[in-house]
């Protein structure tokens, strides 16, 4: 079937659908320096009848975006709408912190990658092979290693020495305060 083209008066779907209606009235309500928008004034901005602004402000109200300030007033609840504010000052923030969990993340790949390097080393080094009693041992700490730990300085620190099946569950200490 043939459809003669549309007319440059004639609107579209698109043009008359709820959501780019909904979307015109957001705009019109965060031009309002305080929050609040006459509905008259916004269906002769919008050029709609004022039950269509009544459409969209029945839902916004039912999800407590909006709350009836006086007749033919309403008052926006939600965030902030304008960009340079709230929202904008929320994405930056988490955007930094993303940035600052890579950067610790990467550190501590790197920290492991050490270890394992070192503990590679200590155990493939020929002078830990020498000894014959010393075979399944990985290493050793000395008292006066673990003293030398800044982090562990105010800490209490237990060494446990127990056969190779034991597992030992130590509780995390929040939980053990909480109870």
């Amino acid at each position: 079937s043939f459809q003669a083209p549309k007319s440059p008066s004639e609107k579209t779907r698109y043009d008359t659908s709820l959501g780019l209606l909904t979307k015109k009235f957001i705009q019109l309500l965060s031009q309002s320096p305080d929050g609040v928008l006459d509905l008259n004034r916004a269906a002769e901005v919008l050029k709609v009848q004022k039950r269509r602004i009544y459409d969209i402000t029945n839902v916004l109200e039912g999800i407590h975006l909006i709350k009836k300030k006086s007749k033919n007033n309403i008052q926006w609840m939600g965030c902030s709408l304008s960009e340079d504010g709230g929202m904008m000052a929320q994405r930056q923030g988490l955007t930094k912190e993303v940035t600052e969990l890579t950067q610790e993340e990467k550190k501590l790949d790197e920290l492991i990658q050490s270890c394992t390097l070192d503990l590679k080393l200590l155990t493939e080094d020929s002078e830990n092979q020498r000894y014959p009693f010393c075979q399944n041992l990985i290493a050793y700490v000395t008292y006066q290693d673990i003293r030398k730990i800044s982090g562990l300085k105010d800490q209490t620190v237990i060494v446990v020495k127990a056969p190779p099946e034991t597992r030992l569950e130590v509780p995390d200490p929040v939980e053990v305060r909480k109870t």
